[in-house]
């Protein structure tokens, strides 16, 4: 593909304006940062309630998507029937993605899509796997079925030269890298220098949550729910400032004048103010406080509904989890449960494309097709019950028990490896015992032979 600097500044410039302030990636963004948009007030409005606006801003979205991300661990690659990873699970560890995966997870649920960027490495037995920030990258595909796109940007460093702030960009296709830098607000590209990686794609690999329609992630969907929470905290806000002190009222009074004949308020309400008259006429009274109950069962049920609408349990979001037994947490937890499947499912196969080209990339024999990424169990299932249904298999059923170890709550590859090792028994100590059994056996025989006969009657 034929890249010019004409054509990187219009790459670049179209990731811009994806991070504009309501646009796909910078509405996310600024959402996730708590930036919501304003409750409704009327224009000409007192500083007082601007102020209250802002502070109720309570931002619920976040935890949404820490909820997924906290269920989402690769932990192995391996052929079916297998026990022992592919080789190309070394790539994984070489990239340290044990960690860095969230990386990948939270973006492609914050934003609807991330990308991982697979190159050779200085070392070709070790490829490099870089898992890309959503707001510094984008791709560009033939179809939308692709695996692999025919372009991509990748956003680098921004540096200073001279009295300018320039950043550095990288366009990469099937065959190379080239990297150009500009101005920091825009303008022409200046070609830097090209790199090829010779791996006959654009190297990057698409994560997704999900493949029927646009992609939007877990904030932009729920944008109105939050915005409703927001505008019912403002309201209970202001409610509270102005309305659950109790408004005073005054009757049978001389309203005194000021020099200009205006009347002049005779008493300011306040917590800590009396009134008091010498009026013989005056009465004195107050109206009733604003009850915010309504507001804070509707506040509950907006909560609510942004839990139900993502997914979530409300008492999962909210923490309100008191005397929960662990049947009836995993019962809360099903509908969660069954949405991280899912997003197994889908991040599944791309980091399976990931490991593929890695293979490719280091030059080895890439991984047969029937190779899967193991998932860690996070579903929270109780490690007793667990056990004891796989306990049952194992004898009701006569499952070998080894192959549902990988079934134990909170089991990971390296700890089912260690297992495994530690089943197996010592080939000296299954030797001696082998060459006791059969000396035991020989001396056994040697005596049955050298015992009288017994004499018959």
């Amino acid at each position: 593909m034929l890249i010019t600097p004409k054509l990187a500044a219009e790459l670049d410039d179209k990731l811009r304006r994806d991070l504009g302030s309501d646009a796909r990636l910078g509405l996310p963004k600024r959402y996730l940062a708590g930036e919501h948009d304003l409750p409704y007030m009327p224009r000409k409005v007192r500083a007082e309630y601007r102020d209250l606006a802002q502070k109720s801003r309570e931002n619920w979205l976040p935890l949404v998507v820490d909820e997924f991300v906290k269920g989402l661990a690769v932990d192995g690659f391996r052929l079916q029937r297998e026990q022992e990873n592919v080789p190309a699970w070394s790539y994984w560890q070489d990239n340290g993605l044990d960690a860095r995966q969230t990386i990948t997870h939270r973006g492609a649920l914050e934003y609807g899509t991330s990308y991982v960027l697979v190159l050779p490495g200085e070392d070709r037995s070790r490829p490099v796997i870089k898992p890309l920030s959503p707001l510094r990258s984008a791709a560009w595909y033939a179809d939308d079925d692709d695996d692999y796109p025919v372009v991509a940007v990748v956003r680098l460093d921004v540096f200073t030269e001279g009295d300018e702030r320039r950043q550095r960009v990288a366009v990469i296709d099937d065959t190379k890298i080239i990297y150009y830098t500009r101005p920091a607000h825009g303008g022409d590209m200046r070609f830097e220098r090209t790199d090829i990686h010779g791996l006959g794609v654009c190297p990057l690999v698409r994560f997704r949550d999900r493949l029927d329609g646009e992609a939007l992630g877990l904030v932009r969907p729920f944008k109105r729910h939050q915005d409703r929470i927001n505008d019912i905290k403002f309201s209970i806000a202001v409610a509270m400032q102005f309305a659950m002190f109790r408004q005073r009222w005054a009757t049978g009074l001389a309203i005194p004048e000021d020099e200009d004949g205006n009347p002049v308020e005779p008493f300011q309400s306040a917590v800590d103010r009396l009134w008091v008259s010498d009026e013989p006429t005056a009465k004195f009274g107050d109206f009733a406080q604003t009850d915010i109950r309504g507001h804070q069962d509707e506040y509950k049920a907006a909560v609510a509904a942004l839990a139900a609408a993502a997914q979530i349990s409300p008492a999962i979001l909210t923490g309100d989890l008191v005397n929960v037994s662990a049947d009836a947490l995993l019962s809360i937890r099903t509908g969660t449960n069954r949405k991280l499947d899912e997003y197994k499912l889908l991040f599944g196969e791309s980091w399976e494309l990931v490991l593929r080209l890695a293979a490719r990339a280091a030059g080895a024999p890439e991984p047969d097709a029937s190779a899967e990424v193991r998932w860690r169990d996070t579903s929270g299932e109780q490690m007793a019950a667990k056990v004891d249904a796989l306990g049952k298999l194992a004898t009701m059923l006569g499952v070998p028990e080894e192959a549902l170890w990988e079934d134990v709550p909170g089991m990971t590859d390296a700890k089912l490896q260690r297992w495994r090792q530690l089943a197996k028994p010592d080939a000296l100590d299954s030797l001696t015992a082998e060459i006791q059994r059969q000396a035991a056996a020989a001396e056994a025989t040697l005596a049955a032979a050298s015992k009288p006969p017994e004499a018959s009657a």
